[in-house]
Parts: C-alpha cells; structure tokens; sequence
C-alpha cells in the first residue's frame, strides 16, 4: 500500500505544488500585509513567569493509570520554580481523554495561581479563549437535580486554595457525569479566580493557531509567517464568549480577550498573542512586546520553553510507573491490557 501512495503523490505533485504557490502566493494576500505592523521592541525587565503542564497514560481494559503535572518558572534576578503533580487510576472509566485533559489545565492555572501576586507578567502556554470555549455543553442536558447536587460542593472548591485536585476527593458517590461534572467546576473556579487576580498580568502565548480572519482556508499564523519577515505584530481583534456556563457566566461572557499576531525577532516563528482583557496598540507597542522581548530567546519567551522542557512526561516514564505498581509483570492478568 505505500507504494500506492508514493505513485499517487508523484502523479498529484505538478499540481499540488501549483496548489501551494496559489495559496501562499495570491494575490489575495495583500490583505494580510495590510494587518501587519512592522516594530522591533526594546527590551524592558520585569518579573515575570511561564506556566505549562504535561499530561499521560497507560490504557487497560479495566482501568487508566495517569500522571499529570504543572509548573511555573518564574525570574526576579534569579530563576524560581513551583510545581505540582498528580499519578493515579482515572475512574470512573469515563470519559477518559476530556478529563485527563482538565485535569492538566486545571492543574496549570492552580500553580499559576501560587506565582501570580509575585510577577509583573504571567504567561501561559495556549489559548485561554479557546481552553474556556472548547465544547462542554454535555452538563446541559444532565437532570437538574444532578446538577443541583453538584453545585452543593462549589463552596468547598472556592474556600481551597493550593494546587490539590480536590475535585476527586469530594466526588465519592456520584455518578460519572457528575463527577466530569464536578472536576470541570473546579476548572472553572480555578480559572475564574486567576483572571480575577491577575487579569493585568496574563498573557497567554500560542506557537499554533487555526483562525481564519478572511476566511481563506489558511490560518492566519501560517499566511502572516508566509509574507512577513520581520519583527512586529498584526493589528489586534477583540473576541467574547457566546456559549453558557454552569457558574459564573455573567463574569466569563462579560470577557473580553485581545489577541494578535507578533514575531519578537527578525526570521523566528509567530506566535499568536492573546490577553483576557481589552488591549490597543499603544500598550501592546510600549508595554506587552517590550516585556516578552525582554525574555525572547529564538524568538519565543525562555521562561516558557524552560517550563515546557520541565514537566514533559513520556510514554516510558508512565510505563515505569506501572511496572512500579507490579502491573506490567506478568502475573497472570495480563488480560487486562489495553
């Protein structure tokens, strides 16, 4: 079958080469060299910190063994670090991948939570807008008294404080989907109560984006990479939240998030920018790009590299952790496995 596949690629690449050069090449394109403000910033010192967290597993059929972790370098004059982690069974085996997922970001804004007073910039890894928009409306179409018996232990996630995934310890004798439902509350406070506190400080950065803004087919990252060259960032585009939350909606819908499109030096990569707050292009020019210049290595803000490099958990150290447990060793039930 590969051979099939390589003759069907030499047969198709006249015209998908034709292909690429239309779409990176049109005329069309103008559009994105209108949004494009060219602008080397000075570097300006600051405190400031980079969150990220990893997430795996090991599927069974019986059960998900999981680890997940968070932390945030920070610098004052010297590097910092303060970090968290989780490794247990995922149960009740629902649902799996969502939740190990929520448990990461919600184990990311916990531990930013700890740093956030101390630093003049907060930085996270991704999209806050589309980490609080990517599709949950299951709770939805939950009973409403099911639901009403899990917004009684909302108080207990608001009073905690620390980096505890609190959710699992108070979900004993739910159902499921309460239980998804419950962890997801905790997302919510968790992130409610960093933008509360630090709605000044956060800045989320994203080395990947899919937007559109012309509706083209093509993100927007990759054309502005494509046509530009040099420092400087696009014009920013404010965006709300339509879609509805079980807690604290008026306070979520009423956000209003700025984002751009900025290359902090000459040759690297875009990044797409993104604040939680209403941003013009005074302070993006005269505070935010200074700021992240500051810590630009390649192009990219080094307290969030060193953070990501920090808490990558692969497949081998999980399966460590399982051996660990006697799970890998052959006793007999190895039935189990996935």
């Amino acid at each position: 079958m590969l051979e099939l596949t390589y003759e069907t690629f030499a047969r198709k690449r006249p015209s998908l080469r034709r292909r690429l050069e239309e779409l990176l090449h049109s005329g069309e394109l103008r559009e994105y060299r209108e949004l494009w403000h060219s602008y080397e910033a000075r570097a300006e010192p600051c405190t400031a910190a980079g969150v990220d967290g990893s997430s795996n597993c090991k599927r069974y059929k019986a059960l998900l063994l999981y680890a997940v972790n968070a932390v945030a370098v920070s610098y004052d004059g010297s590097l910092g670090e303060k970090g968290c982690a989780d490794v247990d069974f995922l149960t009740p085996y629902k649902y799996l991948s969502e939740r190990l997922d929520l448990y990461r970001s919600t184990l990311e804004l916990k531990v930013a939570l700890e740093v956030v007073e101390d630093v003049e910039l907060l930085m996270l890894d991704g999209s806050l807008h589309s980490s609080l928009t990517a599709p949950k409306q299951w709770w939805r179409f939950m009973e409403r008294e099911e639901v009403e018996e899990v917004l009684k232990l909302l108080p207990e996630l608001e009073e905690s404080e620390g980096t505890e995934l609190l959710a699992k310890r108070l979900a004993s004798g739910l159902s499921a989907e309460q239980v998804m439902l419950l962890e997801y509350l905790e997302y919510l406070v968790a992130i409610q109560k960093l933008v509360e506190r630090g709605i000044e400080k956060i800045v989320a950065v994203a080395k990947t984006s899919t937007d559109s803004s012309f509706n083209r087919g093509i993100p927007d990252m990759a054309v502005l990479e494509e046509v530009t060259s040099g420092a400087g960032y696009s014009t920013p585009r404010d965006r709300m939240i339509k879609m509805h939350y079980p807690i604290y909606d008026h306070f979520f819908r009423s956000l209003v998030f700025t984002s751009f499109y900025a290359r902090l030096e000459r040759g690297k990569g875009m990044l797409m920018i993104e604040l939680p707050r209403e941003v013009d292009e005074e302070e993006i020019r005269e505070e935010l790009l200074p700021k992240l210049s500051h810590f630009s290595v390649d192009g990219y803000p080094y307290l969030l590299r060193k953070a990501h490099r920090r808490v990558v958990i692969s497949t081998r150290e999980v399966e460590r952790l399982a051996a660990a447990l006697g799970i890998g060793e052959k006793t007999g039930r190895e039935v189990l496995e996935w």
